[in-house]
């Protein structure tokens, strides 16, 4: 698959470099068991000039965070029963869409989606991630031209929200997919997942998950820093 354009890369990468990579979560400071609707989501995400000048918010989805949300696991044999649980596992949810740079096929474009759980189901959720890595690092997926290979790789983040990791996912396969690392960062806030998705630009996915871990705390909790 193509990668986003330089342009569209440096943009990026240049407004995410204005914010700190760390952020702190709430437990200990807010109700575990409180949840929050699609409206309160998506009052709680980034304002459009938190992107900057070549940046635009081009979506913005509200929605079950339900089963077909979770990744295609269904190549990982040995790991059905966790696949099975993760299905069950749903929320409200609010998705903003961004482009960095120029209307062009290979933009940049970053996803971040908030998502309202209780706080044990959010805990819950995420070792299940991290277990689904261990167990299938390598996953086949079915496309319409032709499987293709997952690989996945994944690395904790300190000191970002209550816990939070990185999602090192790289395609194999067919003509478009060269293996060109893609990077999504899931950080727990309390109850509240936000899930950045960034494309190739790691210090940007994990930039921008520090900025919504701030405003989740400010706009949902009214936890200041």
């Amino acid at each position: 698959m193509g990668a986003p354009s330089d342009e569209g890369r440096s943009a990026a990468s240049e407004d995410a470099s204005r914010t700190p990579s760390t952020a702190p979560g709430v437990d200990g400071e807010a109700d575990p068991d409180k949840v929050f609707t699609e409206a309160g989501l998506q009052a709680a995400l980034l304002p459009a000039e938190a992107f900057g000048e070549r940046a635009k918010v081009t979506a913005t989805d509200l929605g079950l965070f339900g089963p077909y949300r979770h990744g295609d696991w269904g190549g990982c044999e040995p790991a059905e029963e966790l696949v099975e649980e993760q299905n069950g596992f749903d929320g409200a949810s609010a998705t903003q869409t961004v482009r960095f740079g120029p209307v062009t096929e290979d933009a940049q474009v970053i996803t971040i989606q908030l998502v309202s759980m209780p706080a044990a189901r959010t805990v819950r959720y995420l070792e299940i991630q991290r277990r689904l890595r261990e167990i299938c690092p390598e996953v086949t997926v079915d496309t319409e031209a032709a499987p293709v290979q997952e690989h996945h790789e994944t690395q904790e983040i300190a000191a970002l929200g209550d816990e939070a990791m990185l999602d090192i996912l790289r395609v194999t396969g067919g003509d478009e997919y060269d293996g060109s690392p893609s990077y999504t960062v899931d950080v727990r806030v309390g109850g509240v997942l936000a899930i950045v998705s960034s494309g190739g630009d790691r210090g940007t996915a994990v930039s921008l998950a520090a900025r919504a871990t701030q405003r989740i705390r400010a706009e949902l909790y009214g936890t200041d820093d």
